[in-house]
């Protein structure tokens, strides 16, 4: 586990503060807690996951993970991970191989996955997905 910190994280697209995504977003996830980011469209939670991924720099502000800045560490290299919805699952893999992927790549092993993904799976209630492929799990369309 570790402790997440925003600090006064500012993205804008655009020139004027009017296309401001995220403005002056601070915020503290310690250990062991869970958070929901909640909101109607374009107010900035996306592009928040997006800076704390790695995948969008900032305009300004900080991510410290463990009180270390992580801005200059690739996607690949931060200690986060992200899923996206509907539309990135891998249609040809199981849902179980969609959820633990991360793991997998990072080389745990197939024991600790496995154990893992069943928790993350009963956390959600689709635990009686697991072998269900990664395009049969009845989400709807966010935007259809």
């Amino acid at each position: 586990m570790a402790r997440l910190e925003l600090e006064h994280l500012v993205k804008r697209y655009g020139r004027g503060t009017e296309a401001a995504a995220v403005q002056d977003l601070s915020l503290e996830v310690n250990d062991g807690e869970l958070v929901c980011l909640l909101g109607p469209s374009g107010c900035g939670k996306t592009t928040t996951l997006r800076i704390i991924g790695g995948f969008l720099k900032p305009d300004s502000g900080d991510v410290r993970i463990d009180g270390q800045s992580v801005l200059g560490q690739p996607p690949e290299r931060r200690p986060t991970a992200m899923v996206f919805q509907r539309y990135a699952l891998w249609p040809h893999m199981s849902v179980f191989d969609n959820v633990g992927f991360g793991l997998a790549i990072k080389g745990r092993p197939r024991s600790e996955i496995k154990e893992r993904v069943r928790r993350a799976l009963q956390q959600v209630s689709l635990d009686g997905y697991m072998e269900a492929p990664g395009h049969d799990i009845g989400w709807t369309d966010p935007d259809p």
